[in-house]
């Protein structure tokens, strides 16, 4: 199977748009109907994308960590967490050429993962996991450090996807998945969200829930992007409710 670890693997065809299409064949290739859809982080945005496309296939759904990718979300992460954590940002910054570091540093990085050589591939790649654990450091009862502890290829190929997703803000326009979540009117939802996450803050999730009035917001307060103990509870709480369980 590719794998985007793998330079000689073409991400022209891995967008957002074509996995849309891929979890709907994926649907009635099973011959679901409706579903339950349940997932966190970037994985918010493709569910909140596909009900909005297929609400009618859709009986809820469970968001963790909710992002919608927007430019301000991607932007905050990349560089206005740099009102936080100054010198790891610098130490970011440095990981790119000179001529770039006053410019956008995900298309940055995404040539660099993109670059023939291996070794810059990896340096890059090192460089934007140590960001990224520098952000969820505080998170104690999370997963601190996971970004820099996973093997070779995994790091890899999480890079080159985050990279190459973002620096196209996921091919969705700006604010897309907020001013059309209208479309979600009878889906019921739990968006359930860390007071602590700095990746993705809160308002993220709150915006969402104003917009989506059949969806339910559940702060956690002891609990970043990479959760907690609280948090795993709620989600499993959440998810048997929609199973009509007990948990």
């Amino acid at each position: 199977m590719p794998h985007a670890a793998d330079h000689a693997v073409d991400l022209a065809h891995n967008t957002t748009e074509h996995l849309l299409a891929d979890m709907e064949r994926l649907r009635e290739h099973l011959g679901i109907d409706r579903w339950l859809l349940y997932g966190g982080s970037w994985g918010s945005t493709l569910i909140l994308a596909y009900a909005e496309r297929h609400p009618a296939h859709v009986s809820g759904i469970v968001l963790v960590g909710v992002t919608m990718t927007r430019p301000q979300e991607i932007d905050w992460l990349y560089r206005g967490l740099r009102l936080l954590l100054p010198v790891e940002w610098e130490q970011f910054r440095a990981g790119v050429p000179a001529g770039d570091r006053d410019g956008d540093l995900v298309q940055a990085y995404r040539q660099l993962m993109e670059h023939p050589d291996p070794v810059v591939r990896e340096s890059a790649a090192r460089e934007w996991c140590a960001w990224e654990d520098a952000v969820i450091a505080h998170e104690t009862l999370g997963s601190p450090g996971q970004y820099s502890a996973k093997p070779d290829a995994a790091r890899l190929a999480l890079v080159r996807i985050c990279a190459h997703y973002f620096a196209h803000a996921a091919w969705l326009s700006d604010g897309q998945l907020l001013r059309d979540a209208h479309l979600l009117a009878g889906i019921p939802g739990v968006l359930i969200h860390g007071r602590l996450d700095l990746s993705a803050p809160l308002r993220t999730a709150w915006e969402l829930a104003q917009a989506w009035p059949e969806a339910e917001l559940r702060i956690i307060d002891d609990s970043g992007h990479t959760g907690s103990p609280a948090m795993g509870a709620e989600i499993l709480d959440a998810i048997a409710r929609f199973a009509d369980v007990s948990p």
